[in-house]
C-alpha cells in the first residue's frame, strides 16, 4: 500500500496544474516552431526555354518549305517525365536542380521553342505547335524523339534524340530522320538559370537541324498541272 501512494503522489506531482502549463506552452513552442520552418523552406522557382536566334533561311531554301508547318509534341523517355531540372552526377544516379523546376511540361515547352525558333528562320511561314488552335493544315511535320536533356556528369549540357520529318500525305518512305546530338562547349554553370540558358541554346541548334531536314524532304508527287507544297 505504501508503494501505492508513493506512486500516486508522485504522478499527482508530474500532473500538478503548474507543471502541466509548462508541457502545455513547451507544446505550443514546438508547434509554432514546426511552423515556421515549414514557412521558411525555399520556394521553387520555375523555368522556361526562351527562344534563340538564328540565320533566316535563304529565299532558296524557304521555297522547297510548304508554307506551314506542324511542330508535334515531343516524346521523352520515362527519366525525363518530371517537372524538375536533371543533373547526372559522377556516381551515375539522377539528381533533381533543388528548388527549380519547368513551368510547363518538358515535352511540351521543348516543342514550343522549336516552334518559336523556327518562326524567326521561316519568316512568311507559318509555324506552329501540335495542339494550338490554327485554321491552317500543315504541308510538313517536324517530329523529336528526346532521351537525353540534362547536364552529364562532367558538368556540360547534353541533349541527345532522334529528329524526323516528313510532308502531309506523302509516303512513309519519304519521311526523312536524324540522330541528334548536342553538348555544350563548356560547362555549365552552378546556378540552376545557367542550364536552363545553356539547354535552350542547344535547342536553337536543333532548330537550324530541323530546318535542313525539313529542306531535304522530296516534293510529294503531283498529278500534271498541279504545283507541289
Amino acid at each position: 500500500m505504501m508503494r501505492f501512494f508513493r506512486s500516486s503522489s508522485v504522478l499527482r506531482e508530474r500532473l500538478s496544474p503548474k507543471r502541466l502549463g509548462r508541457l502545455s506552452l513547451l507544446g505550443l513552442a514546438a508547434l509554432g516552431g514546426g511552423m515556421l520552418a515549414g514557412c521558411s523552406s525555399t520556394p521553387i522557382t520555375y523555368y522556361v526555354l526562351a527562344p534563340q536566334p538564328g540565320n533566316v533561311a535563304s529565299p532558296m531554301q524557304a521555297m522547297t518549305l510548304p508554307p506551314a508547318i506542324e511542330v508535334l509534341t515531343p516524346s521523352t523517355t520515362a527519366r525525363l517525365d518530371r517537372d524538375g531540372l536533371l543533373r547526372v552526377m559522377s556516381d551515375s544516379q539522377d539528381h533533381m536542380v533543388p528548388a527549380a523546376a519547368w513551368s510547363e511540361p518538358l515535352n511540351e515547352m521543348v516543342g514550343h521553342t522549336l516552334a518559336a525558333n523556327l518562326t524567326e528562320r521561316l519568316p512568311g511561314h507559318v509555324v506552329f505547335s501540335q495542339n494550338d488552335s490554327v485554321g491552317v493544315k500543315a504541308g510538313a511535320y517536324l517530329e523529336l524523339s528526346l532521351t537525353r536533356f540534362e547536364q552529364d556528369k562532367s558538368g556540360q549540357a547534353i541533349i541527345v534524340g532522334v529528329m524526323s520529318a516528313h510532308r502531309a500525305d506523302a509516303p512513309a518512305s519519304q519521311a526523312r530522320a536524324v540522330t541528334v546530338r548536342w553538348v555544350s562547349p563548356q560547362a555549365v554553370g552552378t546556378k540552376p538559370v545557367d542550364l536552363v540558358r545553356v539547354l535552350a541554346e542547344g535547342v536553337g541548334v536543333l532548330s537550324d537541324q530541323a530546318i535542313q531536314l525539313l529542306s531535304s524532304l522530296p516534293p510529294v508527287p503531283t498529278e500534271k498541272g498541279a504545283t507541289a507544297l
